[in-house]
């Protein structure tokens, strides 16, 4: 009985984490084929109502078919109140020893790279983020979704 009782609570575990995954609406663009064409740039719009310090994360959804250890995108934060900010992400996605560093279940890995540098958001209104890669490989197999979230800091 409670060998059962362990696999049962095992299963609702697995359910739960796999719950977790889930982006917030609007967060994730799902790249077509799973393939993200240098040519091919995502825009993501935030409604920041309260302004302030906030960083910015990069998230990235991948399977194991990815041939490569990183993945280095260019970001650009724009608002008509605002010069236009430009970031870089540099993010890893496997070890040295050729793990994925990513959380989640058989072939889909998530991972999130928060940004060291403080946006100072001063005006409260909508930010559009757009991200492209700048990798040397034009396509890039295996990247499933390409995601941004946005977090206040609380001084």
């Amino acid at each position: 009985m409670s060998k059962k009782l362990g696999i049962y609570t095992l299963f609702i575990l697995s359910c739960c984490m796999a719950c977790n995954i889930t982006p917030d609406a609007g967060s994730y663009k799902s790249i077509a084929r799973e393939t993200w064409n240098r040519d091919s740039n995502y825009k993501f719009e935030f409604n920041i109502t309260r302004p302030g310090d906030y960083v910015l994360s990069t998230c990235v959804r991948h399977t194991t078919d990815y041939k490569l250890h990183g993945l280095s995108c260019w970001l650009t934060i724009s608002h008509p109140h605002l010069t236009t900010i430009n970031l870089s992400s540099d993010i890893t996605l496997a070890d040295k020893d050729d793990e994925w560093v990513g959380q989640g279940l058989g072939g889909l890995k998530t991972v999130t790279q928060t940004s060291e540098e403080i946006l100072h958001l001063d005006s409260a209104g909508i930010y559009t983020v757009e991200i492209g890669h700048r990798m040397k490989e034009k396509e890039l197999k295996g990247i499933k979704n390409i995601g941004i979230k946005i977090t206040k800091l609380e001084n």
